[in-house]
């Protein structure tokens, strides 16, 4: 019986690593045939949803390393068709809120719905671009971006934004994902948010890659 138990397990194991690879190499092939990086085109946004992520890479634990509490108002910067959102929302209760800012309106219709069927009520979504984000100063109390901040052209100038909205101290969280096209490596991470002065104050390595937490400089 165990030895079964063993077996099922490498198997479903087997396929979720074929899945994740598909979507990597499906971004692959897009980014070649467009000539251009950036995310995974709206067309194909539902392999983000395929069931065997839930399993092997299960949103709650990473949202709950991003230290979010009841009452919060987060951003969600690139949140696609919404893998990490319901959780986000449950983190910040019903009297927080979680803005999902995408630069493709045509996630967004799919993030919605996804909401929907979740019961999802205290998220806003918003289409925007990272170096311009349409949030007011010093208006939310902490950020996350997972596997995004490697599509966006100018970094340093999404840096600049998320310094601006994030109140002083305020979270700034990555999530970084081995073998995906746009892998920002472990010291460009940490090079690029010091260099803007965010203090880094957690940093796990994961099977799948790692997260990294800093603080927003306090101005």
């Amino acid at each position: 019986m165990r030895a079964l138990r063993r077996l099922v397990w490498f198997l479903l194991f087997g396929w979720a690593v074929v899945s994740i690879g598909f979507i990597i190499g499906l971004r692959r092939w897009y980014q070649e045939r467009e000539g251009r990086g950036g995310p995974i085109p709206v067309s194909q946004a539902g392999l983000l949803l395929d069931p065997l992520r839930f399993r092997f890479i299960p949103p709650k634990p990473i949202v709950d390393g991003f230290g979010l509490a009841h009452g919060q108002t987060v951003l969600e910067l690139g949140p696609g068709p919404g893998y990490f959102t319901p959780e986000a929302s449950a983190a910040v209760g019903s009297n927080g809120r979680v803005i999902c800012v995408d630069l493709q309106p045509g996630m967004l219709a799919l993030l919605r719905d996804r909401l929907q069927d979740q019961h999802v009520e205290n998220a806003r979504l918003v289409a925007g671009d990272a170096t311009r984000l349409p949030l007011a100063d010093r208006s939310v109390d902490a950020a996350f971006l997972v596997t995004v901040l490697g599509e966006i052209p100018d970094r340093p100038a999404a840096l600049i934004e998320l310094s601006r909205v994030l109140k002083p101290g305020g979270r700034l969280c990555f999530v970084e994902m081995l073998g995906d096209p746009d892998y920002v490596a472990i010291d460009t991470m940490k090079d690029l948010c010091r260099a803007f002065h965010f203090e880094l104050i957690d940093h796990q390595r994961r099977w799948y890659g790692y997260s990294m937490t800093f603080a927003a400089p306090q101005r």
